[in-house]
Parts: structure tokens; C-alpha cells; sequence
């Protein structure tokens, strides 16, 4: 990557990316050259790896071509210009809805979401409750934002890359 070049990315989707929960199914790779965040099937990434990839790339779908490629660079390899993105933990997420209930200023509306944190399905619930608080979900969407934009830029910043979002 040229010196001094400030790598544009859209936060949306690395944001996606990094909250991603269910890893089995895909793997997230932001391109230091572009900024593009790529999800890659764990399928693909491990077809890759047998020594018949030559022939499996073959039976793959006109579509995954272009996804062959990079994962090649990715697995072959070993592009650094390939990182992979880490996901934010689940229990991370999970403080965070915590923290937020924490300050939520209305004594009923905390109750609610106290509850709805309680055992499984609580992610499901706090969201049910906050749907009935229009004002209070668009503050805890801002909140969660905050949240993984200082990761993002925690995350970034380790490896040496200057970034900016995407307008």
C-alpha cells in the first residue's frame, strides 16, 4: 500500500461484519487496497486447502470465480493485502446492551430491558422492548455505533493502517 494513503471504508459493512455471530458459515477479509470487506464461505476457504482445488474451482458457479480468486491470494498465498476481520464477541455485545439499560434514564424502560437480558433470547428481547421506544432504539443503534467504531479504530490502528469512512 502507497505511504501516507488513507484507506476509505464503508463502517457499515465492516461494522456487519465484525458483529457477525455466526462464523460457521462465513469469513470476513477487509482488502488493504481497496477497503473493501469480502466475506468468504468457511467452505470455500477449506476447498482451498485440498491438493484437488484445481479441479473443485472448476465445479464451482460462474458467480464464485471472482471469490475463487481472492481466496487463493487469501489461503495460497497469504496476500497481505488480505486481513482477516475479527468478530466482536457475543458476551462483549451482550455488556454492551447491559451498559445501555445501565443508562437508560426512564426507571420503567430499565426494568424492562433488565428483564429482557434475563436467559436466552435476550438479544431478540431487548430489541422487542426498545422497538416500543422509537427515541431509545435510535440511541442504543448510536450507542452500539460508538462502540464498534472505537474497536474499528483500536483494530486498525494496530495495524498501521490510516483509514476514513466512507461518505
Amino acid at each position: 500500500m502507497e505511504e501516507n494513503r488513507m484507506l476509505k471504508i464503508d463502517l457499515e459493512e465492516l461494522i456487519a461484519a465484525m458483529e457477525d455471530a455466526r462464523r460457521e458459515y462465513n469469513e470476513y477479509f477487509l482488502d488493504r487496497k481497496t477497503g473493501e470487506v469480502v466475506a468468504v464461505p468457511e467452505e470455500l476457504l477449506r476447498a482451498a486447502q485440498y491438493e484437488d482445488w484445481e479441479e473443485r474451482k472448476q465445479d464451482l458457479p460462474e458467480w464464485e470465480h471472482a471469490l475463487a480468486k481472492v481466496v487463493e491470494e487469501i489461503v495460497l498465498g497469504e496476500d497481505p493485502r488480505w486481513i482477516h476481520i475479527p468478530s466482536i464477541p457475543t458476551h462483549e455485545v451482550y455488556q454492551l446492551m447491559v451498559e445501555f439499560a445501565e443508562s437508560v434514564e426512564d426507571r420503567h424502560l430499565g426494568e424492562l430491558l433488565e428483564v429482557a437480558l434475563d436467559g436466552p433470547g435476550a438479544f431478540r428481547r431487548f430489541k422487542d422492548v426498545l422497538a416500543r421506544y422509537p427515541d431509545q432504539l435510535d440511541r442504543w443503534y448510536a450507542f452500539k455505533r460508538s462502540y464498534f467504531e472505537r474497536e474499528i479504530a483500536d483494530w486498525l490502528e494496530s495495524l498501521g493502517i490510516a483509514w476514513e469512512a466512507k461518505p
